[in-house]
């Protein structure tokens, strides 16, 4: 049990750490978009949703293959993943749950309640954005996050690397390399000493 609390944890915190990433670069991307601030949003959540799906798929891939090792005796399964995703991701789908029961009066402060929601989301608001904000959208988003370490998990459980492309390969010289001459006298093999001509008697 104190597996899955300390690993669903990690899930959670690289979410939050998104958050944070997320939170910080705002203002900077709010000055320079200026007025096309509303339609960018979406562009701008995703390249920090980017930074999330990084840092969960890595994880839950490097853990999978750590959790395989048998001196461990974890006994691990392909979907134990989703366990974690769904479990760290709990307490953020918990306060959005909450926040639908919660009415405000004041058309304004309900309605700053619905920003800090959707700023919750913050990384996964490119999918409500695009379902029109509906309920779906908030639904299908939390569950991103589950199905993001589920597949890490995998990837790391089966062996495989769908990334493996993105690494960097030596570089292999272009063409043929310089040819010594057959004539120069290095080619000759080590140890035997070159034979010198006798010069001829007159």
């Amino acid at each position: 049990m104190k597996d899955y609390v300390r690993n669903s944890a990690k899930v959670l915190f690289n979410y939050v750490l998104s958050l944070i990433v997320f939170a910080i670069f705002a203002y900077i991307f709010m000055s320079l978009a200026g007025s096309s601030f509303n339609s960018l949003l979406p562009f701008y959540c995703f390249v920090v949703f980017l930074f999330v799906f990084f840092l969960v798929y890595s994880d839950m891939k490097k853990l999978a293959e750590k959790e395989k090792k048998p001196q461990y005796e974890l006994n691990p399964y392909p979907l134990k993943g989703l366990v974690y995703g769904a479990l760290g991701f709990l307490p953020i789908a918990v306060l959005e749950l909450i926040s639908v029961f919660i009415v405000f009066e004041d058309k304004m402060v309900d309605h700053l309640k619905h920003v800090a929601v959707n700023v919750l989301m913050g990384p996964l608001y490119f999918i409500i954005r695009i379902l029109g904000e509906k309920p779906l959208g908030y639904i299908l988003a939390s569950l991103v996050i589950p199905l993001l370490a589920m597949l890490g998990y995998m990837a790391g459980y089966f062996g495989v690397s769908p990334f493996k492309f993105l690494k960097k390969t030596d570089a292999k010289p272009v063409g043929k390399g310089f040819q010594k001459s057959p004539w120069n006298p290095t080619n000759r093999p080590s140890g035997t000493a070159a034979k010198k001509k006798k010069k001829k008697k007159i």
